[in-house]
Parts: structure tokens; sequence; C-alpha cells
């Protein structure tokens, strides 16, 4: 069988995997069955809810200035923040002061508690500047992805009605189109010399710092964006409590190798991971400060940069995503006595493959390493579960961590939670639940039931010792190397197309990416004559590369729905599963008949 007959076989059972009970029989009995215990097993759970193992972790009231603050008081002298490229760095102290006279300055300009403050920047040193700083001023940050086009950047602006914005020079042009489509936006601050028009961070890094007001009470410290389970992105609300406490549940002890800065120790890490997703502000950068880590900044991926950091600076703890690890055991030049201080690889945002686990800490050569899987959600700060030091459970998420709780329920069966091995939705709770949506009442009521349990939109199942595992998803969202892509944000741009008079989005298996959106597209009348190339290009020249349709644009008579009129996707997920089996099918006799006329 050629390589890409079996690529396609793999896309097919992935996809009848997905597909509804009862459809296509033959696709169900072609997809691979979970290793699960025959019966449900008793569960030790009280009423199903899997609990932490860990112990309680100490809550606390103070905001994340305050104890970025005490974390300076304590070691003023060790360097927070160093560019891996530049080697340009800040010690705890400094950026102190610099937090200070930025949010000082910011005051200075008019800007109220309350507004909101957006940072579209690449991880550099002084990204924790500006984060902490107009923090300190009483606005909540909102975080966008600085690859993605004006016109992203200013819809997601647009949600939250940003008032200022951050970034670096080389964006100078993108920023100013993004003030112009989000007219809320007052000022553009940018890391570079003075342009006209744009405030230079080095001149505010000049204030006084006497307007900052570290203890201004604000409620709310970030905004990031999520699809959440289905529709269009919303900024998230996650308060200072929600942030502090996810940190103390990370540095509960025995939970991770984490260690506090010595005289003659420092935990250090190699910050490729982006800022803009709370996978990077929470577990590198929150974490990171209040345990007086080093953090290497890394502003773009470029893999002879990414392994001279790791040679540079032989980080003692990695975060990494699954495409990463590819990376770290494919890389010929990789030295393993680079790794030699590191006590701990992290891996989030999507699931790891069982084997390459068990490769990667076979190739770094350190038995003390330990390799720990999280899961969690922007809307979870992002951390609620998380395997235990020493883990030898592959393939699981592990178990909930300190004061954070877990069931899994089928509603189509009851609305009581499941026992061990059996599917279901994943449910949550914990300190770290958001607040809700930015001014989305009703999305955050879908989202979170009035106990304050959050549904994820994910199914699993857990074991009878409480670790879980994510199999499949409910929710409609296309996961590409752990960015999420909301099918509806892709239809919203395809339908704006002379040409196109309906369109729907799904996610197909892709063995790099792990998925890429695939569009159906019903063409108006008398439009026959456009291509899909054409309208792939129309739609990708308005977003960022990793939502591109790389899977494909397919022209059809009509878009499946239901009678409310909502897109019934697993219906044409289904549709494209059968469709590459009767490619495969039909590749396996042209091979059958080519070997009969040997």
């Amino acid at each position: 069988m050629s390589r890409n007959i079996r690529s396609s076989l793999r896309q097919a059972l992935l996809l009848a995997n997905q597909a509804t009970n009862g459809q296509k029989a033959a696709l169900g009995q072609l997809a691979p069955s979970l290793k699960m215990n025959p019966m449900p097993v008793a569960s030790k759970f009280e009423n199903n809810i899997v609990t932490s193992p860990f112990g309680d972790c100490q809550l606390h009231e103070m905001s994340m200035v305050q104890k970025l603050f005490e974390s300076a008081s304590r070691w003023p002298t060790k360097i927070a923040t160093e560019c891996g490229i530049t080697g340009r760095k800040y010690t705890y102290e400094m950026m102190r002061q610099l937090i200070r006279r930025f949010g000082s300055a910011l005051t200075r300009m008019g800007f109220q508690k309350g507004e909101v403050f957006a940072i579209i920047s690449p991880n550099i040193p002084e990204f924790p500047i500006a984060l902490y700083g107009a923090s300190g001023a009483g606005m909540p940050v909102s975080l966008v992805n600085p690859t993605y086009t004006a016109e992203e950047m200013a819809r997601q602006l647009s949600i939250n009605g940003a008032t200022a914005l951050f970034g670096v020079a080389p964006m100078a042009a993108t920023l100013k189109e993004v003030a112009r489509l989000c007219p809320t936006i007052r000022r553009i601050i940018l890391l570079g010399p003075p342009q006209e028009g744009i405030v230079s961070f080095q001149e505010m890094a000049q204030d006084s710092g006497d307007l900052f007001n570290e203890n201004l009470d604000e409620d709310i410290f970030l905004l990031p964006h999520s699809s959440g389970t289905s529709g269009l992105p919303k900024s998230v609300m996650l308060t200072h409590f929600n942030m502090s406490s996810n940190v103390m549940q990370f540095l509960e002890p025995g939970g991770t190798n984490h260690q506090l800065a010595t005289s003659d120790y420092q935990d250090v890490y190699v910050c490729l991971l982006p800022f803009f997703h709370t996978y990077g502000i929470t577990i590198l950068m929150n974490t990171g400060f209040q345990t007086g880590a080093k953090l290497v900044t890394l502003p773009q991926f470029d893999v002879q940069t990414y392994f001279k950091a790791i040679d540079d600076h032989k980080p003692t703890a990695m975060h990494i995503v699954p495409p990463l690890a590819s990376l770290l055991l494919q890389y010929p030049g990789l030295k393993t006595e680079s790794f030699s201080r590191l006590h701990t690889i992290f891996c989030g945002a999507a699931p790891l493959n069982v084997k390459t686990s068990a490769k990667l800490i076979e190739r770094l050569n350190n038995p003390n390493t330990s390799l720990q899987e999280g899961y969690g959600l922007t809307e979870t700060s992002p951390g609620i579960l998380m395997s235990p030091l020493g883990n030898t459970k592959f393939g699981s998420c592990g178990p909930p961590i300190s004061r954070s709780k877990a069931k899994v329920i089928n509603h189509e069966v009851s609305d009581q939670a499941l026992g061990p091995y059996q599917q279901g939705e994943l449910y949550l709770s914990g300190p770290q639940i958001m607040k809700g949506y930015y001014n989305n009442p009703e999305a955050t009521k879908d989202m979170i039931s009035e106990d304050g349990w959050l549904r994820t939109g994910d199914v699993a199942y857990y074991d009878d010792e409480g670790n879980f595992y994510i199999v499949d998803r409910l929710k409609e969202l296309i996961k590409v190397k752990g960015f999420q892509v909301a099918p509806a944000e892709l239809e919203d741009i395809l339908i704006t197309h002379p040409a196109i008079a309906e369109a729907a989005v799904i996610g197909i298996p892709d063995e790099q990416a792990g998925e890429v959106p695939r569009a159906y597209v019903v063409k108006r009348p008398g439009m026959d004559s456009v291509s899909d190339d054409e309208i792939g290009a129309f739609v990708n020249s308005k977003i960022s590369a990793h939502k591109h349709i790389k899977g494909g644009i397919q022209f059809c008579s009509a878009i499946p729905k239901n009678n409310m009129g909502k897109i019934l996707r697993k219906d044409l997920r289904v549709q494209y599963a059968n469709e590459t089996m009767d490619k495969i099918y039909s590749a396996t006799d042209a091979t059958a008949r080519k070997l009969a006329d040997l």
C-alpha cells in the first residue's frame, strides 16, 4: 500500500471515529477502538466527581502586579527577562521600575481604570513590562496574535473596545491599519525610535512613575480570545484571582519540579511559546516570575535560533507543544549536554503521541527529567489537568490539579456524572475558571452552569486512578498546531465573496498540523466559472497562515442544516470520510488489477 493510501486511510479512520453513531456502519467498524475496560468499574470518587490528589494550595487576594513586585524585592539582581537573539536583558528590580514608569505614563496620557489595553507583540523582554504596567494602571489587557492580519486584529479588538495598543516598530504599518479599522484606539505605543503619531516605549520609560498605583483595585487582568465551544471568537475575562490561583495550583508541592531561585540557582525557560496565549502567560511568565526564574524570549520560530538558545542557556524546564516534541526528536544537531540541567518537560495545547513521549525522554538522555502533559482551556487560565511527576501514563493528561474537580457527563443518557472508562463531555470546576465572556452574558451562560461547572466541549474518560484521557471533540473548533480556528470566522469571510451564496467549514485530519480547515461552498447562480483557487486566494489574503483553507474547497449544491438553520458539520465530516474511503478503495482496486496483469 502506498504512503498516500496509508495517509488517507489514517484520515478516514480518524474522521470515522468522529462520525455520528449509526451513520455508515462500515465506517464505524473501521474506527479504532479504545483500550478500555470491558465493563465500567466501581468508582472510588464520590458522586463520580474526580477531585485533585494534590493538597490544597494556598490562595491569596494579591494582584498579579503585587506578586511580581514581591518577587522583585526577593530577587532584585536576578535576570528576569533576556532576549535570546540580542541579549537585551532586565533584572527583576529594573523590570519593577519600568513597570511603574510605563503604568504611570499611561495614566498621565489620560487612560482610565477599566479601559482596555491591547498587546500585539512577539515574545520580547518588554512584553511583561507593558502587560504589568497597563494592569497596574487599572487596564485589563487584551492579547492578540501578532501574526494575524490587520483585519483579524481589528475584529478581535472591536469585541472589547480597546483604547491603546502596544507593539514593536516593524509592525508600525499594520498597527496603524488596526487603529484605522478600530476607531476606539486612541494611542499606539511601539518599542523603537520615535515616529510621527506613535508613542515611543523608550519615552514612556523616562516617566517619573509617580502616578502608578500598584494597589489599584481592578478585577480583570487579562482578556485573551477564545471561541468557546462554538461560534466567533470572544474575549475571556480572567481575573487577578483566576490567574494567581492557577500559578499557586501549579506550584503546590508534589505537583511540579519548579524550584525557587537561590543565590546560586535559577530556573531558566526558553520562551518560544507565544505570550499572547494563556499557556505562555501563566505557565511560563507568571509561574516563572513567582519562582525567580529567568525567561529567555524568542520573538519568532527559527530552528537554528531555538537550538542556539537552548545551547547557550541550558534550560531547566521546557514548555512545548507536540510539533516541538517532533522537532526535538528529529533535529540532527541536538546536543544532549544542553539538556543536562533539564528537570521537566511540559507539553500542552494538544495531545502528545505515546510513542513520541517515550522516544523524547530516551533521546534527551537525562534520567532526572520528568515529562508532564497538561490539559486546559483559555477559559481555565489555562491549566486544570496535569499528569504527575514521574509520569508513566503517556497519553493521559492526568488528574485535576490542586483545588480542581472534573466530571464526565453523557447528556444523551442522563445528566449524572459517569464512572471510570465511560465517555462523555468533560466538565471542570476550580478557582481558575473564568469570570465569563466580556459583554456576552448569553455565551457565558452557555459555557458555565449555575453551580459553577464549565463545559469544555471535549469528549473524555478517566481511569480508576482519576487520570483523564481526551478522545474527541464535541465543539466545532478546528485545532491547527494547537491554535484555535473558528469555522464561523472563515464562513463569515467566505460569504463576502460575490460568487458564494453559502459556506461551511470543518476540520479534517492532517499528519503535520493535527487538523486543517476544509470548506464546502454553494455558488451563486451564474458564477460557475469561479474556481476553488480564486476563492482560496480571496480568503487566505484576509487571514493568518494557520487559518488558511489547506484542506481544500469543495463545491456543492447545498449545505446540510437542521430545521433551525444550524450547519450539520458532522454530516460533512461523514461525507468527507466516505469520499476518502472511496478513493482508498479505488486506489486499492487499481493496484490489485495491476498486480493481476503482471
